[in-house]
């Protein structure tokens, strides 16, 4: 093996452990970010027409609870990967006034609301701190 392939198979080797290094700790997180916002967007609107939250008896409707708990898995998980993300990525956030720790606070107190007039300043807030319009 001369100089020029050694060379060749060192800078090779190199290449490919900072693309693993950048894929790994820079773009999974924003794109496991990315899925969670929209998983909770996607939530919000599925359960838009859960209003009624309890049945006639008083209960609480079985997709209440679905979203009551799917409202605190993601919560926890944007609570979790808030720190994952690069500092750039999360600076392009904060210039957008994107905020998500105040998007998970929103989804934990609107999995606590019992009735919907008592949820919706929650979802507002989640909507307004996950720059989510609609």
């Amino acid at each position: 093996m001369d100089m020029e392939q050694f060379l060749s198979l060192l800078l090779t080797i190199v290449a490919g452990a900072g693309g693993y290094l950048i894929v790994t700790f820079w773009f999974q997180p924003i794109l496991r970010y990315r899925e969670i916002k929209y998983r909770v967007v996607a939530d919000l609107i599925f359960f838009a027409n859960a209003r009624d939250l309890e049945n006639q008896n008083g209960d609480l409707r079985d997709d209440t609870l679905k979203r009551m708990e799917s409202n605190r898995r993601c919560a926890s998980e944007l609570e979790a990967i808030y720190s994952d993300r690069p500092r750039p990525y999360r600076c392009w956030l904060q210039c957008r006034k994107e905020n998500p720790k105040k998007a998970s606070e929103g989804l934990i107190g609107l999995s606590n609301s019992t009735t919907w007039r008592d949820a919706e300043p929650f979802e507002k807030s989640v909507k307004e701190n996950l720059k989510f319009s609609g």
